[in-house]
């Protein structure tokens, strides 16, 4: 098995994430007796005919690789490059987009088979029924026979999260992975999946296209033993949990938190989660446990837009406690917004910038509403004539590529530049270095830092990007 083609990653990237699902398959594969090998050409530096010649050497049986709508064009093209040169390989692709449009993979390529949903067993079934070509075995996939696409049934989730093998650290290059939330000083670096799914249905979401809608979890005994083979065995300092809601299980985390204290395992990590699904005695453990940051949806301001998109449990009051705990606790902060929300006017939007301001998170994070296929959103936006195109290599968050009944295109992106301008690295530093609790103890100590701010900054607020924030919200 050999995945994730792609473009060579410059050097100044940010950030670079090991393919995990693949080292999932990769175990899954060697358990049960095949050969497995993971070409994470990006990570490693590789080109495209550099690719070509190790498949070429190697004459694998299957070829899988993943794909966005991002790098469709380009995986598809590099996936019949392979096909060309090396007919017998069968060609494999993985993806939520593609799993929900398989037919455009079979219109624009020479891929064989498309799979659905969770990959690992679906591609240990899929090898094991290349020799009798009984692909009509498999569970969760699409493939096309006499030019007619056929699907086979879809595959149960994985509910025993323990039962499967630790991902194939030992075929990635793990010191090539990096995340610009972490420091050099924490290479190396990696991530873990400790659950699966999320249940609470927020409209826009994609991530249950490939996990389900169902929340699963590793028990905190397997994924402390996991944290501990990383460590031990890999000498990893950080850690990204890649878990939709990492702490959907309150207790489940602690358990966790508690683990890797008593094992006295020296790494910093960060998670992804719900504010509804934290407390100030959880995040006190998680800090004691080596929590660097939590990364929360904060979406939106305005309480009435929150209720719309499917987001139960989660309130403005609640998100401020959180965060204030949280910044008292000294674990830092991510918060995301969408803009462009259905229901969302210019008003709303300009809750969420204030709700922003207030809660000072140490990385604030702004994207355009993107219907994905296969989402609520989408469906919606598609029967109410919202889309305004389907080149799915701009569906990145950054290109505004909807509307709503009370936002144009071009309001979208106005408030996208307004919102990204005002949270300026200026302003949230004098938010963070004098008006926070920490910095009136640091500017009692050491006035220079308001004063030096304020010089720099004074002949800038005659024309006050905040205030036209303002007036294009609330006076228009």
């Amino acid at each position: 098995m050999a995945g994730r083609f792609g473009i060579r990653v410059s050097k100044t990237a940010q950030t670079f994430l090991p393919p995990l699902e693949f080292a999932y398959a990769a175990s899954v594969l060697e358990k049960n007796g095949h050969v497995a090998q993971i070409i994470d050409a990006p990570s490693i530096g590789l080109g495209s005919e550099e690719i070509l010649t190790a498949v070429s050497k190697e004459k694998p049986e299957l070829v899988v690789t993943n794909t966005t709508p991002i790098s469709l064009e380009y995986d598809l093209k590099f996936c019949d490059a392979i096909k060309e040169q090396s007919p017998k390989t069968a060609l494999c692709i993985v993806g939520a987009f593609v799993s929900v449009l398989p037919n455009i993979i079979f219109e624009k390529s020479k891929v064989d088979v498309v799979i659905k949903g969770e990959v690992e067993y679906s591609i240990l079934d899929l090898v094991n029924a290349l020799s009798d070509k009984r692909l009509d075995t498999v569970k969760g996939i699409t493939y096309k026979k006499n030019n007619v696409l056929l699907k086979t049934p879809d595959r149960e989730l994985t509910n025993d999260l323990d039962a499967l093998p630790f991902p194939a650290f030992h075929l990635l290059p793990i010191d090539r992975y990096y995340h610009n939330w972490f420091s050099e000083n924490d290479k190396p670096f990696m991530t873990v999946l400790s659950s699966r799914g999320c249940s609470y249905g927020c409209i826009y979401c994609p991530y249950p296209i490939g996990y389900g809608d169902c929340w699963r979890s590793r028990s905190a005994h397997n994924v402390l033993e996991e944290i501990s083979l990383l460590v031990n065995n890999y000498s990893v300092r950080s850690i990204l949990f890649r878990d939709q809601v990492f702490t959907f299980d309150m207790k489940r985390t602690e358990e966790i938190c508690n683990g890797i204290i008593q094992r006295g395992l020296n790494i910093k990590w960060r998670c992804e989660t719900r504010v509804d699904r934290l407390s100030k005695s959880l995040m006190t453990v998680m800090k004691e446990a080596g929590c660097e940051g939590i990364h929360m949806g904060v979406e939106s301001g305005d309480p009435n837009v929150l209720s719309k998109i499917g987001k139960p449990g989660v309130d403005v009051d609640k998100t401020k406690r959180v965060f204030a705990d949280a910044d008292d606790i000294g674990i830092q902060t991510g918060a995301f917004f969408i803009i462009g929300l259905p229901g969302e006017t210019r008003r709303s939007i300009w809750e969420s910038f204030e709700l922003a301001m207030e809660l000072n998170p140490d990385i604030v994070s702004v994207a355009a509403i993107t219907p994905y296929p296969g989402t609520k959103l989408y469906d919606m936006a598609e029967e109410k004539g919202w889309i305004l195109t389907k080149d799915w290599t701009k569906y990145t968050g950054f290109n505004v590529v909807m509307r709503t009944d009370e936002l144009s295109q071009e309001d979208i992106q106005q408030a996208i530049d307004y919102f990204n301008l005002c949270i300026g690295a200026r302003r949230k530093k004098l938010k963070k270095e004098v008006f926070s609790r920490k910095g009136f103890q640091k500017v009692l100590h050491k006035p220079s830092l308001a004063v030096k701010w304020v010089l720099k900054t004074t002949k800038n607020q005659l024309n006050d990007p905040q205030e036209e924030f303002r007036k294009w919200a609330l006076e228009d």
